[in-house]
């Protein structure tokens, strides 16, 4: 029981510090209503409108093909000899 009590604590006191650091960050509720809150004027579009982009089109080559490469190898015939094997 005394267990189930102090997560209870702890718990109260993990909430504590949420509400403490929201507040600190400025997450805090207003304190002015809703209705007395002053209302900014609406913004007028003064820019200039964007100007008319004309795209052109573009024709790019294909890529050519690959071409076929064949690669040969040919191996040299050694002389077999008695000594083939020896490190002398």
């Amino acid at each position: 029981m005394i267990h189930r009590v102090a997560i209870f604590a702890a718990s109260l006191v993990a909430a504590g510090a949420l509400v403490v650091g929201l507040v600190i960050a400025g997450f805090a509720p207003a304190s002015v209503p809703v209705g007395a809150q002053p209302v900014s004027a609406p913004v007028a579009n003064t820019q200039a409108p964007a100007p008319v982009v004309q795209v052109d089109t573009v024709y790019v080559a294909p890529q050519p093909t690959p071409q076929d490469i064949v690669v040969t190898n040919t191996v040299a015939a050694t002389g077999g000899g008695e000594n083939e094997g020896s490190d002398d």
